[in-house]
């Protein structure tokens, strides 16, 4: 196995030591992990430590969940779509779209359930 990834490697060597000195039970969690997610313990470490750009950040050595980072800009738009409805609803007293709304509602409950489930 190549010491340095072609896309990681800056032509810089690693040659600076940094020593931490953990319990039996955290050396042992921090090998589990790195196991887990297929990466030795030393790049593990680095990745925890350094959190390389365009990685989802983890906490507590566990990868969160990636439709976290999605559901904030999925509910924004679905709330701007139930404004732009309630708009035309209050302008001409009438819900001539009622569909888009039913639409619109059955949205936001899927996308709230799932931010519960998170």
């Amino acid at each position: 196995m190549a010491r340095y990834r072609a896309t990681q490697d800056t032509g810089e060597r690693r040659t600076a030591g940094l020593t931490v000195q953990l319990t039996p039970a955290e050396r042992k969690q921090l090998g589990d992990a790195a196991r887990q997610e297929g990466a030795g313990l030393g790049e593990y470490i680095r990745q925890l430590c350094l959190r390389r750009a365009g990685q989802a950040p983890t906490v507590a050595g566990v990868r969160r969940n990636p439709d976290a980072k999605r559901l904030p800009d999925e509910l924004r738009a679905i709330g701007n779509n139930l404004n732009q409805l309630a708009h035309v609803a209050n302008a001409t007293g009438e819900l001539r779209r009622e569909g888009e709304l039913s639409l619109t509602i059955d949205q936001l409950k899927v996308t709230m359930s799932r931010v519960i489930a998170l």
